[in-house]
């Protein structure tokens, strides 16, 4: 991710701290996996909203991130394995 923002400060990870910190860039434990369920909850009730702009795959991912950076995507930009 650092070759496609060119700057380890935006970059964050959940998970692999060890390279994170080799890299330079920022790191969160703040996951609250116990709280997944009333997320969903909150979601199925339509009280909590997450607006998508838009999906893409990874051939498409230097796109995704073009737009991420421009800092104007209209909502959440989502990869799609």
């Amino acid at each position: 991710m650092i070759e496609l923002t060119g700057d380890p400060d935006r970059v964050l990870t959940v998970s692999d701290f060890a390279a994170a910190a080799e890299l330079g860039v920022r790191i969160t434990t703040e996951i609250r996996y116990d709280q997944f369920n009333e997320f969903a909850r909150l979601a199925g009730e339509g009280i909590l909203v997450v607006p998508v702009a838009r999906t893409y795959t990874l051939d498409q991912i230097q796109e995704a991130a073009e737009l991420s950076q421009s800092r104007r995507p209209g909502g959440k930009l989502m990869l799609v394995l």
